[in-house]
């Protein structure tokens, strides 16, 4: 029996299927005992956290979720300042829909920021022509833009909390033989996967080339929009603390935003469920917040930014027939 046959495949999907039947039931399972073993500390933390949502200053909120919503238009004006740049004359409007869209996909599968790239490609490619090496382009010029206000502010955090204990500079002692290792595998990796898709790179890096020149033109605008959408971040973080009326200085907010995004990128589960809570939480206890105060903080922050772009981006999918496009993604 070969692998291409039928019966061989159905057997890899069932069991594939049981794998993940047994994982729930074994979290779930240990969700129950620790429900059961903590069920009175979770009752007065609950209570707590009650108490103090209650409390909240619906006009933060809005404007907590108005800057959330303004920074997805920022990234659309990003966007359409790349793709103009190589002759693509689209309006950032024309363009919101789909990173709505995307915010959504982005909610539902794993890495956050990540997963609905591929969504926008082809959305950008059905409705406004725009070639997928275009669209791609674009894409990677935005994220390695962007990378420079992380990189900033990334400095910030390890040159301004060394009580974090974290060094920017690297010591000998620091590189052990497993890093050591870790790294070689990582470039080894990569360089392998270059000389297995050495054809579509050589293509890519043409592309590039020739485009290189126009695109260059937007760096300017794409690098103070990637800034604007910090700034709306770390806004956004603020609002929402001022609505519970906590009290957390800029320098945690700022410490806050680029933890946000590291635990967001894991593709560990979708939109980083789980994960980015309760790495926010637990930052936020070392702060000195109490739990029930970090998990309000963290509820309502992920009600504007999970909960308000799913069902906003949910609606552009199904209005502008995102749904039918999304189902034809896997296939490009």
């Amino acid at each position: 029996m070969t692998c291409s046959e039928p019966g061989y495949e159905g057997a890899l999907l069932n069991l594939g299927s049981l794998r993940r039947v047994v994982l729930a039931l074994l979290l779930l399972i240990a969700a129950v005992v620790l429900i059961r073993t903590y069920w009175t500390e979770i009752l007065y933390i609950m209570g707590e956290s009650w108490r103090i949502l209650s409390k909240t200053r619906i006009s933060y909120v809005i404007l907590a979720s108005s800057a959330y919503l303004l920074s997805i238009y920022f990234f659309a004006v990003r966007w359409q300042q790349v793709l103009s740049s190589i002759g693509y004359k689209l309006k950032a409007t024309s363009l919101l829909p789909i990173f709505l869209g995307a915010a959504f996909v982005n909610n539902i599968t794993p890495a956050s920021r990540t997963g609905g790239e591929s969504l926008r490609m082809v959305w950008a490619n059905k409705s406004f022509g725009v070639s997928y090496t275009h669209a791609f382009i674009a894409i990677v010029f935005e994220r390695l833009v962007e990378a420079i206000p992380v990189a900033m502010l990334s400095i910030y955090v390890l040159y301004s909390f060394p009580s974090l204990e974290i060094e920017l500079l690297l010591q000998k002692s620091a590189l052990t033989l497993n890093s050591i290792y870790l790294v070689l595998v990582a470039v080894l990796t990569a360089g392998v996967a270059t000389w297995i898709f050495r054809e579509k790179f050589a293509f890519l890096l043409r592309d590039v080339q020739q485009n290189r020149k126009q695109i260059n033109k937007s760096f300017i605008p794409v690098l103070l929009l990637s800034c604007g959408v910090w700034a709306l971040d770390v806004l956004r973080l603020k609002l929402i603390a001022s609505a519970l009326g906590l009290s957390l200085p800029m320098d945690s907010i700022i410490i806050l935003s680029v933890l946000y995004l590291l635990l967001g990128c894991l593709p560990i589960a979708p939109g980083g469920l789980g994960v980015v809570e309760g790495g926010l939480v637990s930052l936020l206890l070392y702060f000195g917040l109490s739990l029930a105060s970090a998990g309000s903080f963290v509820l309502l922050e992920r009600f504007v930014s999970y909960g308000l772009s799913s069902l906003i981006g949910g609606l552009c999918l199904f209005y502008y027939g995102g749904f039918e496009i999304w189902k034809n993604t896997k296939s490009h």
